[in-house]
């Protein structure tokens, strides 16, 4: 008769999953702490996704608040490092410090058992006290239904911009990116140089704007407005910052969405547009209707040839696919504002399910699930990097507290 074997309390009091920008902030504020933690991930490497992006990608938000705690970028980098720089730069902040970090794990799910988490993955089973979700979203590519049937009639080569690596996979083709987020912008961008035909098809207009309005970037602006302006005055500023855009743009067939409508995150900085006036690049504001062989039909009429379709269409939360809990969610509009709450974040937008605030503004742990937390869920304000680091000093900081309560004596 087979005997049951039943999971082991980890050694450890914490486990952060993903061993990315999230949860290497995570690791740090943990040990800073002195806190007991592993960090997993499912990668061979760390930072996994800035391992592998395209090479054009440069950081949308500047070296003053994109660096991990107390390390700041090297000067060489300017002041938007790339994203090869980026990852170097992470790969040396983790070599100097002796993390906790276990690489080409994966985890299948975390329940709950009791007083503590299970989580099960493809090394074993372990209980643990808490658990932090630090996947983000990068990993979990979307292509909304809607498009997704729309293009089932193309013959031609379909991909997410998740995989676009290179510009040797769309040379001397004919390439439409769906999508004009920041991600489709740079691969437009890209393949201008290098595809055959470039266009970008954007759904219901596109918000360009400068990346050094009056001359500074935007987050120099926001140093000075931290350390002089009251909060009331420092939104002024943001507003007055935001109108700086293109006035040329329009003729050029890049028109600014409805009110109400368009993506979350405007570009930054002339590349596009430069495009489109060098010929390089053709915006098309339409959506397709439907596909037949490698034509694609648009809702204005006409029709396209293409060899290649890049979907520029955003993503999901990763821990949808291991927290098999039933998870507080809302369906509350994302926040498009550009205001200066820098360090508190919206809760329960775009797929992340609702945080317990109720000790802290900015509180970390899934309501009604003590034990469970969530770092690297805020991508505006300052910047992703720089809120993932106030995150996961929050999250530290409250189970801290928890383990206390939890474990007096572990942690006397």
């Amino acid at each position: 008769m087979t005997q049951i074997q039943h999971p082991q309390r980890a050694a450890e009091d914490v486990l952060v999953i993903g061993a990315g920008p999230a949860g290497i902030a995570t690791a740090y504020a943990l040990e800073q702490a002195n806190i007991s933690y592993k960090v997993v991930d499912r990668a061979q490497v760390i930072g996994s996704t800035w391992c592998s992006l395209y090479p054009s990608l440069t950081l949308n938000t500047s070296r003053y608040y994109s660096h991990m705690p107390e390390v700041p970028f090297p000067r060489e980098y300017g002041i938007f490092p790339t994203g090869g720089q980026y990852y170097d730069y992470l790969d040396d902040f983790v070599k100097s410090h002796d993390f906790n970090i276990e690489l080409g794990v994966t985890v299948h799910s975390v329940t709950q058992a009791g007083d503590l988490w299970r989580v099960e993955t493809d090394r074993g089973t372990w209980l643990y006290p808490v658990v932090i979700s630090a996947t983000g979203i990068f990993g979990h590519p979307v292509v909304p239904a809607d498009l997704q049937q729309k293009v089932s009639g193309f013959t031609g080569e379909v991909i997410h911009a998740h995989d676009y690596r290179t510009p040797d996979q769309i040379r001397d083709k004919n390439v439409i990116v769906i999508g004009s987020g920041p991600s489709g912008v740079d691969i437009s961008v890209e393949a201008g140089e290098a595809a055959q035909h470039t266009t970008i098809l954007i759904r219901n207009g596109i918000v360009l704007k400068r990346r050094y309005p009056l001359g500074i970037t935007k987050h120099l602006w926001l140093m000075a407005a931290d350390a002089i302006l009251p909060r009331g005055w420092c939104n002024k500023l943001m507003t007055f910052l935001n109108r700086f855009d293109y006035p040329d743009a329009e003729k050029y067939g890049l028109i600014p969405p409805p009110p109400g409508q368009g993506g979350l995150t405007p570009y930054a900085g002339p590349e596009l547009l430069d495009a489109v006036k060098a010929g390089k690049v053709q915006p098309k504001i339409a959506e397709i209707t439907h596909c037949e062989g490698k034509t694609l039909h648009f809702t204005d009429g006409t029709t396209q040839q293409a060899d290649i379709l890049v979907l520029a269409t955003g993503y999901y939360p990763v821990l949808h696919e291991y927290l098999k809990v039933d998870l507080p969610m809302i369906n509350t509009p994302a926040d498009k504002s550009g205001g200066c709450e820098w360090e508190i974040g919206p809760n329960g937008e775009r797929g992340w399910p609702v945080r317990d605030t109720s000790t802290h503004p900015n509180g970390r742990q899934i309501l009604g699930y003590p034990g469970l937390y969530l770092v690297g869920t805020f991508y505006k304000g300052k910047g992703a990097m720089h809120n993932f680091n106030i995150e996961a000093a929050v999250a530290a900081k409250q189970i801290k507290t928890y383990l206390q309560q939890q474990q007096p004596v572990m942690l006397s």
